[in-house]
């Protein structure tokens, strides 16, 4: 801390000088600050618009996916739709489904009678120690049960070994029975038990041995359990076997939700394209580049002002709240104004979004402009859109319904690539190719260079690193300086003490005489 004086020697305001010199040599490091802020906030705005490109990003990426441009939708009969449940995949084709279902897959069990439990079902179980040899599907596991367990501890034993044996205990307390159930569902499924201690667990404590639910074999004590394939027939091509009750066929999806027991049922159903959310998806992305693009328009014809520079300390203490955010508003304006790495991008994704697309096999449609997606209609006004993107939903539905595999190819054909897997050339690229393939290698990845510290650090990042060294430097020094000011006027207050103490001993001195 600096030596404070009064300044009663020589009657001056040590206080105020100091302070009036060390605004004078504050000023520099004031003009550092101020642009170290404005640096600070440049960075920010290319992190912000950054963030925007990299959400509109996963968006553009949609318009590469066939199954959003292909997507179709299936539908059934009303009083069908608690039997059978259908999806249709990207790649199904257009038509009606007949299904026809003989039998649901089930899994294999064995369940026992009833164990007499249920009033309390934390009884003991086991009269004496006991060896269970459970088989399924995934192997064979023993399972020591001891004299006292009771239904929990069974059952929590057999299910600590269900990964290595496919076959899970379950004890259902309403029903007061005790089931083994394969874990998979099909043919394959099995469920086996055996007690190797030949103790009376199984047959007279488990009942297991009386009631089983399908195929079985009994074998004092020993039962087996066999699971069962889906049996059905889509489209009358053949009856087909199943494993599970949720499978594929002919790229549609399909769950069985009914047993038909000894009564095979009939569903009947259609897939068609779903023109709905196809044109859904593509209004939504463009959508999204309208806004993008009438931001990036708006930062890059900002009006810099360039009176309007960041404040200081000094100057933020003496201005209101409105006052300073006003002012602030002018300072941040025109930060990205004319920025080429924003601009180039922008006028890259205008260019190919309005270029054919060779190679598709089709001149019918090889542009957006034969689907119904444009620009601004030609006027005198026009240009002032820059680029914003129109639909007529008309002709893109058409399109869409007439050749929806000509439209899928418009957007997501793949152009060709180089080593580096970016695109060479975009004359043979979809338009969504083309999209993603310019906002993630021309714009996010040249927005990120600006900002990165990793694996380079970028030439904004080294400026503001320099001028906070700088500033900290001049800090320090200015401290210095500040400590300087005060030993001198401390001299010089003293010198002048001892200057008027002995100009007071002189004046005793000739007094006396």
């Amino acid at each position: 801390m600096p030596t404070r004086i009064s300044g009663l020697g020589s009657g001056l305001d040590i206080d105020n000088l100091v302070s009036q010199m060390m605004q004078a040599k504050r000023v520099p490091i004031d003009k550092m600050s101020q642009k170290l802020t404005g640096l600070s906030w440049q960075r920010d705005a290319y992190r912000d618009m950054n963030t925007d490109m990299s959400a509109f990003m996963k968006e553009a990426q949609k318009l590469t996916l066939s199954s959003n441009i292909m997507a179709k939708k299936a539908s059934m009969a009303t009083s069908d739709s608690d039997k059978v449940k259908i999806t249709a995949t990207p790649n199904a084709l257009n038509g009606n489904i007949t299904l026809n279902v003989t039998q649901i897959a089930k899994s294999a069990s064995i369940t026992s009678g009833s164990l007499g439990i249920t009033a309390n079902p934390s009884q003991a179980i086991a009269d004496t120690n006991a060896t269970l040899e459970v088989t399924g599907e995934l192997g064979v596991q023993n399972v020591s049960i001891q004299a006292g367990d009771n239904m929990g501890r069974i059952v929590t034993k057999i299910n600590a070994e269900s990964s290595k044996t496919g076959v899970k205990a379950i004890y259902d307390q309403i029903s007061d029975k005790f089931t083994l159930v394969s874990t998979q569902t099909g043919a394959a499924a099995k469920v086996h038990i055996k007690d190797l201690d030949n103790t009376s667990l199984l047959k007279d404590k488990l009942k297991i041995a009386t009631t089983l639910d399908y195929e079985t074999t009994l074998d004092a004590g020993t039962g087996v359990g066999y699971g069962k394939d889906a049996k059905v027939n889509l489209n009358n091509t053949g009856e087909v076997s199943v494993r599970t009750n949720s499978f594929t066929m002919n790229d549609v999806s399909i769950v069985l939700l009914a047993d038909p027991g000894a009564t095979p049922y009939t569903v009947n159903g259609s897939v068609t394209s779903d023109v709905d959310t196809v044109v859904s998806t593509i209004k939504g992305v463009f959508d999204k580049y309208n806004e993008l693009i009438e931001k990036v328009n708006d930062k890059l014809s900002e009006q810099k002002y360039r009176n309007y520079v960041p404040l200081t300390d000094s100057q933020r203490k003496e201005m209101s709240e409105s006052d300073i955010e006003l002012w602030e508003d002018k300072a941040k304006s025109g930060l990205l104004r004319g920025d080429v790495t924003l601009s180039s991008g922008l006028e890259k994704m205008r260019l190919y979004l309005s270029d054919a697309v060779s190679g598709t096999g089709s001149t019918q449609y090889d542009s957006l402009a034969d689907i119904g997606i444009t620009t601004a209609p030609s006027s005198s006004t026009a240009y002032l859109e820059k680029g914003k993107i129109y639909i007529d939903e008309q002709k893109l539905r058409q399109a869409l319904t007439d050749n929806p595999d000509q439209v899928t190819d418009l957007f997501t054909k793949d152009g060709t690539r180089g080593s580096d897997g970016k695109l060479t050339t975009f004359s043979d690229a979809g338009i969504g190719s083309r999209l993603y393939e310019i906002v993630k290698n021309d714009l996010v990845s040249g927005l990120t260079q600006k900002t990165q510290i990793v694996p380079t650090k970028s030439y904004l990042n080294i400026q503001i690193d320099e001028y906070t060294k700088n500033i900290s430097a001049a800090e320090y020094a200015l401290s210095d300086y500040e400590q300087g000011l005060y030993s001198k006027y401390a001299a010089m207050e003293s010198a002048l003490n001892k200057l008027n103490s002995q100009g007071s001993q002189l004046a005793s001195f000739f007094q006396s005489k």
